[in-house]
């Protein structure tokens, strides 16, 4: 709880720096000694912080200027405001403040600050300052974010490439390490494993394409990377574009944290072993836990239902093609309701046949599919696919017991 408030505090201060700073450079012309430069920021601790930060500075000393131009930031009043983030429909926009605060807020939460001075001359100084504050404009700060190919990282490189077109190049095949876009997230969230099990249950096949080494630069540590390796055409000859990242304010170093069982992966095999003692039991005593397979099935296709929306009814890109879908099955919704009559219809027999088979053989060959899955969810997919074929046995078994007592 204090973490929030400190960071709704920290949020109210960028806002209202904001608002000073839009008045104050309107019709502006920078200074022949003005320096712009790319400000990288580390991970933190949250999950929308892990990834880190990428903005521009534009520090003006003649003039008194020394501001942050922030494509990470949106309007918390904006009309169906979380709808719209569900829906991937959610405009993000280009804030300006005071530097000073921008480096507060990020030493508050404990997160480096480096800098690259862009090597511009005056002119091309002025040109990239006039695309900033034009795009500073009402009508042209919001745009619709997209994480991997529209975000505060990319804006700054297509800014610049936009401004000085067929003038830069990203000298940049070394960073070619045949990564897909799941793999270069993966390398931010080993401390996040809660996080990184929740992405891999939204996010589809569509983020385990390969990337190429310009569109690793989505990620702000391969942006920052990517300029120290660019060239720009200047006075007719091709220059470094920024020189290595310098430190503004340096974290002090967090306490490492010792291994967790509270993982994902532990848990979903430690369920899955507590269900499968729970099937011996059910197999010895001649009976079926009816509210086990209830719930189970019940949340699977609550979950399979979900992944339908975020493909299906949602403008996120990365969420279509999600494999869960074999076993998040959403009919799994209906037929949980089912599961908890002590006599099923003839139909689930058929139904949990398929569901088994389905089940079984994702396990068996979710490694040769276009989506990498998490390792959690092999304990899950193995769990689901043991009560469907328990329940299977349990049919013929209480049909069985019928037959005979009929005769």
């Amino acid at each position: 709880m204090k973490r929030y408030f400190k960071h709704i505090g920290l949020l109210l201060l960028v806002c209202l720096c904001t608002l000073q700073a839009q008045a104050q450079f309107e019709g502006m012309r920078i200074s022949p000694d003005a320096k712009i430069s790319l400000i990288t920021c580390s991970s933190g601790d949250d999950l929308y912080a892990v990834f880190g930060h990428s903005a521009v500075r534009v520090n003006d000393p003649a003039l008194g200027l020394d501001i942050i131009f922030n494509y990470g930031t949106f309007d918390f009043n904006e009309p169906n405001f979380y709808l719209k983030f569900a829906r991937g429909k959610l405009n993000y926009k280009l804030s300006a403040a005071y530097f000073r605060d921008f480096v507060y807020n990020y030493s508050m939460e404990n997160r480096s600050v480096y800098e690259q001075e862009l090597n511009l001359t005056p002119e091309q100084k002025q040109q990239y300052w006039l695309f900033l504050t034009n795009n500073y404009l009402p009508a042209n700060r919001f745009y619709l974010y997209d994480f991997f190919f529209d975000n505060c990282a990319t804006r700054i490189r297509d800014g610049l490439e936009a401004t000085f077109p067929g003038q830069i190049e990203f000298n940049i095949a070394h960073f070619d390490k045949d990564y897909t876009f799941r793999n270069l997230i993966d390398l931010y969230l080993p401390p996040q494993p809660w996080g990184d099990f929740g992405i891999d249950l939204a996010l589809g096949a569509k983020i385990d394409q390969e990337a190429t080494p310009y569109e690793y630069m989505f990620l702000p540590n391969y942006l920052s990377k990517g300029f120290a390796n660019a060239t720009i055409m200047r006075d007719g000859r091709a220059v470094p574009l920024a020189g290595e990242p310098q430190p503004v304010f340096l974290q002090t170093p967090p306490q490492e944290e010792g291994f967790s069982l509270f993982t994902p992966t532990i848990l979903f095999w430690v369920f899955f072993v507590a269900v499968l003692i729970v099937t011996i039991l059910d197999f010895k005593n001649r009976r079926r836990t009816r509210t086990l397979d209830t719930v189970l099935f019940f949340v699977a296709g609550l979950l399979g239902i979900v992944f339908l929306l975020l493909w299906f009814a949602t403008d996120h890109q990365a969420t279509a093609n999600n494999f869960n879908l074999l076993w998040g099955i959403p009919t799994h919704v209906v037929v949980a309701f089912f599961l908890g009559k002590k006599l099923l219809p003839n139909w689930i027999r058929l139904y949990m046949t398929i569901t088994a088979v389905i089940t079984g053989l994702l396990v068996i060959t979710w490694w040769g599919l276009p989506q990498e899955p998490h390792a959690a969810f092999i304990p899950i997919a193995l769990t689901l696919a043991l009560r469907a074929e328990y329940i299977v046995w349990s049919f013929k078994e209480k049909r069985t017991l019928t037959t005979k007592a009929k005769v």
